[in-house]
C-alpha cells in the first residue's frame, strides 16, 4: 500500500521539543485524505506536518494516507467519532448528514457569491458556531480556520454544457450533501451520489452524463482521460475543508501539544488559501489545454438561476433541518455584502 509518511523527528535547526520524552512515548497521528498527493489539500497537509514538527519535535509521528487508503471523506466523520483514525480534513458537504448546519454555505443564497464573502462568514461568529456544533455532534476538535478548495461548477461528459437548459435530463454526479442534490434537481438534472475515488470509473462507464467538482480536483485526477469534455462555470458554491481530530486523540495530548497542533494549523491556513486560488486558475488552463471547452452564464442568467434556487431554499432547509435562526443571520450578512436574492 502506497502512502506518504512524514515522521515528526527532531532535526538540525529545529526548535527544541516542548517536553523531552522517550521515543516509545510518541503519539501516532494518521491523517486520512481521499484526494491524491498532488491535490492542494494534500500538499498543505504536508505543510501542516512540517509546521507541527517545528513545534512538537519527535513527540508526534504523523502519517498522511492519501487517495482513500484509510477512509473516503464520506466515512471520515464516523471514523473520527469511533477513534478509528486521528485526523481528517473533510469537505463540509460530507458532514451535513451528522451536523446539518455544515450545509449552510451550499444553500441557494450562496450561489455565485464571491469567495471573500464566503470566507468572511466562515471565519466569523457563524463559522465559530458551526465549529462548536461539529465538535459536539461529531465528537471532534476543530483545529482552526477552514482550508479553501474553490468554486464548484458543472462539467459535461456525454453532452455539451453551454447553458442551464443543457442540464435537463442529465445524470449529474455530486459528492454528497442534500443541498448539492437539491440544486441539481431544481436546475433540471438527476443527482447521483458518487464518492471521489469512484468517479473516473463511473465516468468512463457512462454512469453519469455530468458532474459537480472544481477545476483543481478535475485536473489532479486527469478527468479528461475519463471523458471530461465540457465545463459550465456557474460558481454554484465555494467549497471548504474542515480540519478535525478525534476527541479520543485530542484528550491524550498534553496542553502544550494541543497548543502546538492549533498553532501549526493556523500557521499554514493563509498560505493554503492563496495556493488554492492559484491552483484553481492554473487548473483551468490545464483543462483547456486538454480539450475541455469552457462556457459561463451571464451575470443575468446566474442571478436568475439564484432566484430559481431560492424558491426551493425553505424546502431544502426543512429537509436538511438547518437552524433557521442561523440562516437568517447569514442572509443578513449576505445582504450587507450586496448579495441579492
Amino acid at each position: 500500500m502506497r502512502r506518504r509518511t512524514l515522521v515528526l523527528a527532531a532535526g538540525a535547526g529545529l526548535s527544541a521539543p516542548l517536553i523531552a520524552r522517550p521515543a516509545a512515548a510518541q503519539v501516532r497521528l494518521r491523517i486520512s485524505l481521499d484526494t491524491n498527493p498532488t491535490h492542494v489539500r494534500n500538499r498543505n497537509a504536508e505543510r501542516f506536518v512540517e509546521e507541527l514538527r517545528k513545534r512538537a519535535g519527535d513527540q508526534i509521528q504523523a502519517e498522511i494516507f492519501p487517495s482513500a487508503q484509510l477512509f473516503r471523506d464520506r466515512d471520515i466523520a464516523r471514523a473520527l467519532r469511533q477513534g478509528s483514525v486521528e485526523m481528517g480534513i473533510p469537505g463540509t458537504w460530507n458532514l451535513d448528514g451528522i451536523e446539518p448546519n455544515t450545509a449552510i454555505t451550499s444553500l441557494p443564497m450562496f450561489y455565485g457569491v464571491p469567495p471573500e464573502v464566503v470566507r468572511r462568514v466562515g471565519d466569523g461568529p457563524v463559522g465559530q458556531q458551526l465549529n462548536e456544533r461539529m465538535e459536539q455532534r461529531l465528537r471532534v476538535k476543530v483545529l482552526g480556520r477552514w482550508f479553501n478548495l474553490g468554486y464548484n461548477h458543472f462539467y459535461g461528459v456525454s453532452r455539451p454544457l453551454n447553458k442551464y437548459e443543457d442540464l435537463r435530463g442529465l445524470r449529474v454526479r455530486h459528492p454528497g450533501g442534500s443541498a448539492n442534490a437539491a440544486r441539481i434537481r431544481v436546475l433540471g438534472g438527476s443527482p447521483v451520489l458518487i464518492p471521489w475515488p469512484d468517479l473516473p470509473l463511473a465516468m468512463s462507464q457512462g454512469v453519469v452524463d455530468a458532474l459537480i467538482t472544481t477545476h483543481e480536483s478535475a485536473v489532479t485526477s486527469k478527468l479528461w482521460d475519463s471523458g471530461l469534455r465540457y465545463s459550465f462555470e456557474d460558481r454554484q458554491y465555494f467549497s471548504q475543508y474542515v480540519p478535525m481530530v478525534s476527541t479520543q486523540f485530542w484528550s491524550r495530548l498534553s496542553p502544550e501539544l494541543q497548543t502546538a497542533m492549533a498553532e501549526a494549523w493556523e500557521a499554514i491556513v493563509d498560505g493554503q488559501r492563496e495556493q488554492a486560488e492559484a491552483a484553481q486558475a492554473a487548473a483551468r488552463d490545464t483543462l483547456i489545454s486538454n480539450g475541455v471547452r469552457m462556457a459561463q452564464p451571464s451575470a443575468e442568467e446566474l442571478a436568475d438561476a439564484r432566484r430559481r434556487l431560492m424558491a426551493a431554499q425553505d424546502e431544502i432547509i426543512a429537509e436538511i433541518k438547518i437552524d433557521r435562526d442561523m440562516v437568517e443571520k447569514v442572509m443578513n450578512e449576505l445582504r450587507a455584502a450586496n448579495v441579492s436574492f
